[in-house]
């Protein structure tokens, strides 16, 4: 269905599907995507421990390798799940092989005690997920890098598996990016600076907002498309017809948008990390992407030289690189095809699946 672990389970089914695996996808009932791969819609109740050992043992193999997609608000309210630990635990004393890929893992502690409440049961559900299985892929270093000295377990199964771009590109022409201006009612000579994902606080709209304002009264001709949401923003007045609020869109528009751009500005909260598939997407289409470091982001990234990086809690510096990459077409196409490079050798699908393929062979597990 539609949402970032739903597409990320798409994706990565079809890719292992297309490598030769005879893969089947066990989900919830209401699953209505079409899929080119094998699925079984089954699942009613993720807290319901005999229905999950009747689908998980009558209707898979034994000698299937399970592949968990986890992030806890997936299988319970507020991410609580009794019930997949002692299955893991099951499965595992039973011999059954286990890859359990962490998209998120725990909510922060917080002074509410429902809060404090989420937030002990997802490390305790994190601490089982560990312990029983044979892989842990995780899609942020940064959290390998923090935890792994001091879990023993992580050590051995950790490695860091990012989640790819869950938009495909859609070939364009050389006359793409002027087209498309014009049917948006746009200037055709303009600049586009883009912001792309589900809008929230923790992304910090109101930083591109301010660059993109810089960057007009400076003089650079250009408007703000803002893609996967309406955003109530203070649009100056005179600014107001080089605004667009594209909203959620089908993939191919959202590509379409995206090879229209000329600079993704993402400045997140938490800062940029393998997790971000808006980030993804953006350098799958080779738009170059300025962004932000924080607590999320790990050494690779830090030191990627494909995007224009600072600080998460600083808006000027980022301010300042929006407004340099505009002005500078050089500069931006240079990291434009850096960025495009880095995707292509170390975040796109086939690579991702083969990094995968390549760890469960490591352990036996693609001969199970």
């Amino acid at each position: 269905m539609r949402g970032g672990v739903s597409d990320h389970s798409w994706h990565l089914a079809k890719h292992l599907a297309a490598a030769g695996h005879d893969l089947t996808v066990v989900s919830s009932r209401d699953t209505y995507t079409k899929q080119p791969f094998k699925s079984l819609a089954a699942i009613n109740d993720w807290d319901d421990f005999g229905q999950l050992l009747i689908v998980l043992n009558e209707d898979v193999p034994p000698n299937a390798v399970l592949l968990w997609q986890y992030v806890p608000h997936m299988y319970g309210r507020g991410g609580v799940n009794k019930v997949l630990p002692k299955i893991w635990s099951a499965f595992r004393k039973e011999g059954r092989d286990q890859v359990i890929l962490a998209h998120e893992v725990m909510a922060p502690w917080g002074r509410r005690p429902n809060h404090w409440f989420y937030a002990w049961h997802h490390r305790k559900q994190w601490k089982s997920a560990v312990r029983e299985a044979n892989l842990v892929p995780i899609s942020t270093e940064r959290w390998l890098e923090d935890w792994a000295p001091s879990n023993r377990h992580l050590k051995e199964k950790g490695f860091v598996l990012p989640s790819p771009s869950s938009i495909e590109p859609v070939p364009v022409g050389p006359d793409h990016k002027r087209a498309w201006r014009v049917e948006k009612g746009l200037d055709p000579d303009t600049k586009i600076l883009a912001w792309f994902g589900t809008v929230s606080a923790a992304k910090q709209l109101e930083w591109v907002l301010d660059a993109w304002e810089t960057a007009n009264r400076l003089g650079v001709n250009t408007s703000f498309c803002v893609i996967g949401g309406t955003p109530s923003l203070p649009i100056p007045g005179q600014l107001r017809g080089r605004y667009r609020a594209l909203g959620h869109m089908p993939a191919d528009e959202v590509s379409l948008a995206l090879s229209a751009a000329d600079l993704a500005a993402l400045p997140f909260v938490d800062g940029v990390s393998e997790r971000r598939t808006t980030m993804m997407a953006a350098l799958a289409h080779g738009l170059p992407v300025v962004g932000t470091t924080g607590s999320n982001t790990g050494s690779t990234l830090r030191a990627a030289q494909f995007m224009a990086l600072s600080p998460a809690n600083v808006e000027k510096p980022f301010v300042q690189n929006v407004v340099n990459l505009l002005y500078n077409d050089a500069d931006r196409a240079a990291l434009a095809a850096a960025g495009a490079r880095a995707y292509a050798e170390g975040y796109a699908w086939p690579v991702t699946v083969e990094k995968l393929r390549s760890q469960m062979d490591r352990v036996g597990l693609l001969n199970a």
